[in-house]
């Protein structure tokens, strides 16, 4: 198949699209004629694949019509767009796909409208009553619009949870034989310059730093634990507008010397720090399939997570992690504590955590299912009404 694929990021820059179409395109070039159209400055493209770069130095409506420009041209005599997301790349898209007929997939992996929204404190709702009555300015709602648009009219949407597909299945009105899980794949195991060293009673937390993510929370599980354990130490990696409040938490529980704030870190550091760390933690109130929990997977390190929908289809209570509820900092704390005390324990969730990467997480698993998907598409096209 002569296939484009179309993203908002592009490496160097971090981020799930950045890293996932480089790794389609190492695993697919040999098979199909691949096209990456994306918002860069970058000229290099990857190897045997052809790049059409679009600046993200202009202003937003210009680059939205030279991202158009560049599909309309490239997508002559393709068979597919696969497009990363339903706003800045997935607009063009859906306009090109509608004024030529080539058909297209998106890869739907959270709602943006909801996740600008939380971000900014325009909402303190989670994603299922904030779709269910998005009380939000005008920009939030034009956001939900364009992403209904890119939606109902993709011949196909994966996302990368049972949860999200029916979520937006009933939020955006889409037809549901449109839309299909394809779970995502664990990155590959970083290979380290230095053996690692569990440092004893240390958590890790990998987030952006903003409400939904439970930052806070996994700080407060910090101050009941300390009362247990002097050494406790907690390490956070990520940035946020939620930043300056977390740290001010940390001083008003006299936690300056128990937890510490890297910032923006790269990919090899973060796989650092959870092989130096006895346990990771996802204390989110949403999620749509934690890729960072397949990595801590990948990593070998024991999860505890938050009891919601999308994060329970890779964390099994007991099996592959532990479960605690929302906004529980007693039940979190305790979960920490049974993965600090029980060596045993923690050895049988990484292995049944590696065992089901395998089974359900792996790439090759991944790229059999999109390719079923595509293929489907041009087999048997779903009707649009």
């Amino acid at each position: 198949m002569k296939i484009i694929l179309a993203t908002p990021i592009y490496p160097p820059e971090i981020g799930g699209p950045a890293t996932y179409v480089k790794e389609l395109c190492e695993r697919l070039h040999g098979k199909h004629d691949i096209t990456v159209i994306a918002y860069t400055d970058v000229r290099e493209p990857f190897p045997h694949v052809k790049l059409i770069g679009v600046s993200k130095r202009r202003p937003l409506p210009v680059r939205l019509v030279k991202f158009f420009l560049a599909l309309w041209h490239a997508s002559q005599g393709v068979d597919m767009i696969y497009v990363q997301n339903a706003m800045a790349a997935g607009l063009p898209v859906s306009l090109v796909s509608l004024l030529r007929g080539v058909p297209y997939v998106v890869k739907f992996v959270g709602d943006e409208a909801w996740e600008r929204a939380s971000q900014h404190k325009l909402t303190d709702k989670r994603l299922e009553e904030f779709l269910k009555k998005p009380e939000a300015p005008f920009r939030i709602r034009l956001m939900m619009a364009v992403q209904g648009f890119v939606l109902r009219h993709a011949t196909k949407v994966t996302t990368p949870s049972e949860y999200l597909g029916k979520a937006i299945e009933k939020a955006y009105r889409i037809d549901p034989r449109r839309v299909v899980t394809n779970y995502n794949a664990a990155e590959e195991t970083e290979t380290l310059p230095f053996a690692p060293k569990t440092v004893p009673h240390q958590i890790a937390a990998t987030a952006r730093l903003v409400s939904f993510k439970g930052i806070d929370g996994i700080i407060r599980a910090t101050a009941i634990l300390k009362n247990k354990y002097n050494d406790i130490r907690l390490v956070i990696a990520g940035e946020g507008p939620d930043m300056e409040r977390l740290q001010a938490l940390a001083k008003e529980l006299n936690l300056e010397e128990n937890i510490s704030f890297l910032g923006k870190i790269s990919r090899a550091e973060t796989w650092q720090l959870r092989k130096n760390s006895e346990v990771y933690v996802l204390n989110s109130t949403y999620e749509g399939l934690p890729h960072t929990v397949l990595t801590s997977f990948a990593a070998g390190i024991p999860t505890v997570a938050t009891n919601i929908s999308g994060t329970n289809e890779a964390v099994y209570d007991g099996k592959t992690g532990l479960l605690v509820e929302p906004g529980d900092d007693e039940g979190l704390a305790k979960a920490i504590s049974r993965i600090f005390d029980d060596k045993a324990l923690g050895e049988r969730l990484v292995q049944n955590a590696t065992e089901l990467l395998h089974e359900k997480f792996s790439w090759d698993k991944h790229i059999e299912n999109l390719e079923a998907i595509l293929k489907s598409v041009l087999l048997k096209p779903v009707h649009k009404d």
